[in-house]
């Protein structure tokens, strides 16, 4: 993977076996806030969710959301060139943790996507040394993500809250 991962600076992408995260465009994130639909997007793109996402980075300047990889990157089907998902980040680090996130429209759920996507995001949080862990949040009840993030080294964290908290702390280099 890390072979991968040192393409980012220059290109800021990461291919895995069947996508490519990249991040949004200008156009993309102006298109997902307003709801409307480009050739890229597959059927089901953007949600809700991804549509308050492109909103609130409109609405703090959108560079940092298409110009760092503390952002969400543009999950795109490399087979047919459709955006199907965001994976990335919440923001840059926060007491040296970043917060993962991920969605991919319903139609290709439970497909495998989010496992391939997920290592790859790890590992590029981890190029950052002053990062020591990479958390994640699933809503209760959201068996298939919790067993997704405890297969990739995630352990629970105790929340009060009505979601379930995961953690992925750096592992120990001898």
């Amino acid at each position: 993977m890390t072979e991968v991962l040192e393409e980012l600076s220059p290109e800021r992408s990461i291919r895995t076996e069947r996508l490519l995260l990249r991040p949004f465009t200008q156009d993309e994130l102006e298109s997902i806030a307003e709801s409307t639909d480009l050739p890229q997007f597959a059927q089901g793109f953007p949600t809700p969710e991804d549509q308050d996402w492109a909103q609130t980075a409109l609405d703090a300047g959108s560079y940092f959301f298409t110009e760092t990889m503390y952002s969400m990157f543009a999950m795109v089907d490399a087979a047919s060139g459709q955006i199907i998902g965001m994976a990335g980040f919440v923001g840059p680090p926060i007491d040296n943790e970043l917060e993962v996130v991920g969605s991919v429209v319903p139609n290709r759920q439970n497909q495998g996507y989010a496992g391939e996507v997920l290592p790859y995001l790890v590992e590029l949080a981890f190029q950052n040394s002053q990062v020591n862990a990479v958390n994640a949040s699933v809503p209760w009840g959201n068996q298939p993500a919790c067993r997704l993030l405890l297969t990739h080294g995630f352990e629970e964290r105790p929340s009060g809250g009505s979601e379930s908290t995961y953690v992925h702390v750096r592992p120990e280099t001898h």
